[in-house]
């Protein structure tokens, strides 16, 4: 099976669009996201909208988390929280009733999902070291896990010990030890490259494919200036 991977839209229309457009001609059977759908951008009704309609799984994401919790916000810059702020008093009431029905992990046969980390999800730790993914390697009983949360591409392998940034391209996913795959940002790439990521796992073959594309940012960077976001956010996607 071929999984699509999305993780930390963030309400970017454009970007995800493009995601959209590209996963009908890749011939992906089902499409996960791991949360951080809305927050950042100027469309969260349309991007929560798409992720709820149109994927198989919708983990439950910081900024979910906070939209429909006020208390989570004191953990945020200035900026993130100004914009949860805004998403909360714009987000429809259809999507936010939505909100606290979604799951924090998601473990299946061959496969796991998290947003931050599988261990203590409701934390949502950042994975940016080898030693920060060794928790979630001891709760994991899959081969694979994917969190997003870093908005950086990158492999945690257990049995190399190691951490590494993944550039476009395709990964093997060696028999035998436990990987953590994150997919980066489809809405607010955090690597210095300022093209969409996601990922396809396909599971049969033991390959992930990091997947990189340009999209229309300058005018997702211009609504949320019109939105009267902070311009740091617009600024970022450039």
């Amino acid at each position: 099976m071929r999984h699509a991977v999305l993780s930390d839209i963030h309400a970017n229309l454009e970007a995800l669009e493009t995601v959209a457009a590209s996963l009908k001609t890749r011939g992906v059977d089902r499409t996960v996201v791991l949360g951080d759908t809305v927050g950042y951008g100027a469309n969260p009704n349309e991007c929560l909208g798409w992720a709820l309609e149109n994927a198989d799984v919708v983990l439950m994401g910081n900024h979910e988390k906070a939209v429909v919790d006020p208390s989570l916000r004191a953990w945020f810059n200035d900026f993130a929280r100004t914009a949860i702020e805004w998403t909360a008093d714009v987000l429809d009431e259809k999507w936010t009733e939505e909100i606290p029905g979604l799951v924090y992990t998601r473990v299946e046969k061959n496969l796991s999902l998290a947003h931050g980390s599988l261990h203590a999800p409701e934390a949502f730790h950042y994975l940016t070291r080898y030693v920060d993914a060794v928790p979630s390697f001891r709760e994991m009983e899959t081969p694979v896990c994917f969190v997003g949360h870093t908005h950086v591409p990158g492999c945690f392998c257990e049995m190399a010990r190691s951490a590494e940034r993944l550039e476009p391209g395709m990964t093997e996913i060696a028999a035998g030890t436990k990987y953590i795959l994150n997919p980066g940002s489809v809405g607010q790439p955090r690597d210095g490259d300022p093209r969409t990521a996601f990922g396809i796992y396909d599971d049969e073959k033991r390959t992930f494919e990091l997947v990189r594309l340009d999209y229309d940012n300058e005018k997702a960077a211009q609504k949320i200036r019109k939105a009267g976001l902070p311009a740091y956010l617009a600024d970022r996607l450039l």
